[in-house]
């Protein structure tokens, strides 16, 4: 062994240390990117999941109908994803109101639900054209025949 203090460098503690420091270092970043990865898929899920369950219900509002006190589950695919569904339509104090909750999760396990939108459809008032108009329901390029400027 040499005594001469001319030796410099680390020791095989020092760079021990040195690594187990960078070491816990890097499993802390690690952990971080693992739960940012978890957060932006779910976030994803969850978006997609609220997409599916609003679009439910605009196609109850767009098709005119009343819809029925009911409920049905289906599924579709989306995203390169298959998801179910569950539509409940119930009644609310409102006779010409009705309550529309969209459920939706992943089929594999149509339990874990996703998203739930909740929604109202009311009832369209009844199509009637008075005598005298000039216009016509079923044509909507229909011209005023009463001489009315447009």
């Amino acid at each position: 062994m040499r005594s001469d203090s001319s030796c410099s460098g680390f020791t095989l503690l020092e760079v021990l240390v040195a690594l187990a420091i960078v070491g816990l270092g890097m499993i802390a970043v690690f952990t971080q990117l693992n739960q940012s990865l978890l957060a932006a898929s779910r976030l994803r899920d969850k978006t997609l999941a609220h997409w599916i369950a609003v679009d439910r219900i605009t196609e109850l509002r767009i098709t005119g109908q009343f819809p029925e006190v009911s409920e049905r589950t289906d599924e579709l695919e989306m995203a390169r994803a298959t998801w179910s569904f569950t539509v409940k339509v119930s009644q609310t104090p409102v006779e010409a109101l009705r309550r529309v909750d969209v459920s939706v999760g992943f089929a594999d396990t149509p339990d874990n639900i996703v998203a739930t939108v909740t929604g109202f459809v009311g009832e369209p008032p009844p199509t009637q054209v008075t005598p005298g108009s000039g216009w016509s329901v079923l044509d909507p390029d229909a011209i005023p025949t009463d001489g009315e400027v447009q």
